[in-house]
């Protein structure tokens, strides 16, 4: 029986045209400013001070100083799916991008040293990155100890009681009290763990048409203390961790 199928033939160049690819296809990059605040996660009963809180275990505690090392932010872009995944693993280039010198232009490897002496809503600008137009899925925020070029050192050095950050990821000053009568009583911890999440972003996507947002992580600094009790002192828990999961969803705002 004859076959009435006839092979079909793709040309590079339909390809590289599908695939949206070309070697002389070079399109700016776009500018995505990455920033922090500070908030509460939960209600707080009773006549409280601006760094007084209620952890999960009943506990309540005043902070009177903290510090915490952002090491980096990386963007990282959704999923491909179906024919978009296939044609850019069939083309032989890729499409170039002007911030070509940028080493890794979805992350901010510039440490910051976060202050919690702020007041909860200021804004505290991290940087900027450079990604390619795309949509991003997700964010990846790694909290590691400082090196001696973070940004901050020198705002945690000063003051009443200073704290050299370099080689710490976090550090908490404050009070704690277990029970309705006990006394509260003085803590302070420093830890050099590290810890990483990653924070979904609502259809973050940016092109020709939107080359330029930026995104505001908040930091729900009154879950830090969590675990902690009589029985679990602040150095026994991994507040790092606590930190890392304390991370809200950010909103996407124009710049």
């Amino acid at each position: 029986m004859r076959s009435f199928l006839k092979p079909v033939t793709v040309s590079a160049a339909a390809l590289l045209s599908l695939a949206g690819c070309g070697g002389t296809n070079v399109q700016d990059g776009m500018t995505l400013d990455l920033a922090l605040i500070t908030a509460r996660a939960r209600p707080i009963s009773g006549a409280a001070g601006a760094r007084e809180l209620m952890n999960d275990q009943g506990t309540r505690a005043v902070l009177t100083s903290g510090f915490v090392t952002l090491g980096s932010v990386e963007l990282l872009p959704c999923a491909e799916v179906g024919w978009k995944r296939v044609l850019r693993q069939l083309s032989p280039v890729g499409t170039a991008w002007a911030h070509h010198t940028v080493t890794h232009p979805t992350r901010l490897d510039t440490a910051h040293v976060v202050n919690l002496g702020s007041e909860d809503g200021t804004v505290i600008p991290l940087g900027a990155v450079h990604p390619p137009p795309g949509r991003y899925c997700h964010a990846r925020l790694h909290f590691e100890p400082a090196g001696n070029n973070a940004q901050g050192l020198a705002a945690a050095a000063q003051g009443d009681a200073p704290v050299d950050m370099v080689g710490r990821s976090l550090h908490l000053r404050g009070t704690l009290g277990t029970g309705q009568d006990s006394e509260p009583q003085p803590f302070e911890v420093s830890f050099q763990t590290r810890a990483s999440v990653d924070v979904l972003l609502e259809w973050v996507t940016l092109s020709e048409a939107n080359p330029h947002t930026q995104l505001v992580f908040a930091l729900s600094w009154d879950t830090w203390l969590d675990g902690v009790s009589a029985e679990q002192p602040p150095a026994n828990v991994d507040l790092v961790g606590n930190v890392a999961r304390s991370v809200v969803p950010p909103s996407s705002v124009a710049p």
